[in-house]
């Protein structure tokens, strides 16, 4: 049954004097109150119940008024006392002020909370249960469970449906399409003084924050440790490298001599010298930016524009996004306060944003730079592109050295891991936007800097 269909109509007459106030407290979300200014419009109202602080001979009026009606509504008429507060008023508000106390216990509760009946229907909710679902506390009251959650995500649990199959207790973590994240969803059967079945409490705690924080932990000590062992390596690998390529250099210039050119099996040792040299100072690159990766610089911080690092990096790219045919804007917000940072850091995160926008990014195609306030101070730097965008099944490894989507020899998969440590250091986030054939949004968010530096 709908809220609407189970609200009461009551009609209400105290001479003005407030005494029926308790009756739109106690039954708020299942009465409409009106207030009749005679008894004539109370006797003639079309409300499902009358209650009237009236002196006998009103009451007796009354009741012979209501008697006429084919179909009179129930009546509750107080007397005995005309002047000041009636003593059932007073017995009122004390249970008013009951009421009111254990509400505001529950909507002062930050976790959502609803009681159910047995069959899943919404019987009470605190406010923090409406506002998870967009919807007013109105709209949430006399409505079931499954139609206000939705259905558990494919693989989750739904544990009201499970509780309200066994009459058990339960917590345990789910997804509801309803819901912006996973849940930690506790059940808990209420029962009367008797000891029957009356309902459950239903709490639900969002465990969204806390899994984002787990997973950025645990992205920090994997980039620590790779960056350790990254570090090893290369540095075991650079000294001999250094040595084959000083050969490799030696030999390439004996290999001009007219003598060795001039004998038919000497002939392809240039081009295979050549492409040694090539793929050594490759790999010399490749062990660069491990380096760079691994060294975790302490940033050397000063006052920093977005905006005109904004438009240093587009003036820099901006051949490379003409060649390719792409157009590059900018969206800088007018009076951007400067955010602590190390310039050369941030630069170069911006650019490695930048050309991984270009690579995605088709001719025709668009970028934008954009810096923005933050949502809680600071300042936010993005670039959207329009791009191939990030499949789900690996947007969250974007960030882990090695990984690359590009073809082989095209990308050490490092550029993106440096943006997220150096990003890191600065006490940032990076947020990720993205759907495969719409393109992605990779957003820089930096804190506010203290006021004694701002």
């Amino acid at each position: 049954m709908t809220e609407e269909a189970r609200r009461l109509r009551v009609a209400v007459y105290d001479r003005g004097g407030g005494q029926g106030d308790w009756l739109g407290v106690l039954g708020r979300q299942s009465v409409d109150l009106v207030r009749a200014q005679s008894l004539q419009e109370l006797a003639s109202s079309d409300a499902d119940h009358v209650v009237a602080w009236l002196t006998p001979d009103e009451a007796a009026g009354l009741t012979a008024d209501l008697a006429r009606r084919a179909e009179a509504p129930p009546v509750t008429i107080l007397t005995g006392a005309t002047e000041g507060e009636h003593p059932h008023t007073r017995l009122m508000k004390t249970l008013v002020m009951a009421k009111r106390e254990w509400e505001a216990t529950f909507d002062a509760t930050l976790d959502p909370l609803a009681i159910v009946d047995t069959v899943g229907v919404v019987r009470r909710a605190n406010l923090s249960f409406a506002h998870v679902l967009a919807a007013d506390i109105r709209q949430v009251v006399g409505r079931s469970c499954a139609s206000l959650l939705g259905p558990a995500a494919a693989g989750s649990p739904d544990p009201i449906a499970q509780s309200l199959v066994d009459s058990s207790a339960r917590t345990e973590e789910t997804r509801y399409e309803a819901l912006p994240s996973v849940q930690l969803v506790t059940v808990s059967p209420w029962r009367d003084e008797d000891g029957k079945l009356s309902g459950f409490v239903v709490q639900l705690k969002d465990l969204g924050p806390q899994k984002e924080q787990q997973q950025r932990l645990q992205q920090a000590a994997r980039l620590a440790d790779i960056g350790q062992l990254a570090a090893g390596v290369a540095h075991e690998i650079n000294t001999p490298l250094a040595s084959i390529a000083l050969r490799a250099e030696s030999l390439l210039r004996s290999a001009q001599d007219a003598t060795l050119t001039s004998q038919d099996a000497f002939k392809n040792f240039p081009r295979y010298l050549k492409t040694i040299e090539e793929e050594i100072f490759r790999c010399k690159k490749i062990i660069r930016a491990l380096l760079e990766f691994s060294s975790a610089r302490r940033p050397e911080t000063r006052p920093t524009s977005l905006n005109a690092l904004a438009e240093r990096a587009a003036d820099l790219l901006s051949h490379q996004m003409k060649l390719k045919q792409v157009s590059l804007s900018l969206a800088l917000e007018p009076g951007l306060d400067p955010v602590l940072a190390d310039d050369g850091q941030l630069r170069q995160v911006l650019l490695a944003l930048l050309m991984n926008a270009l690579d995605a990014t088709s001719a025709g195609g668009n970028i934008k730079v954009e810096t923005t306030r933050g949502p809680r101070g600071g300042a936010v730097l993005s670039v959207t592109d329009d791009g191939t965008g990030i499949s789900p099944d690996i947007r969250d490894k974007i960030f882990s050295p090695f990984f690359t989507t590009k073809p082989v020899g095209q990308g050490t998969g490092l550029g993106l891991a440096t943006c997220h440590g150096i990003v890191t250091s600065h006490g940032g986030t990076i947020e990720i936007e993205s759907e495969p054939g719409t393109g992605t949004r990779i957003s820089v968010v930096l804190p506010e800097p203290p006021a004694a530096v701002r």
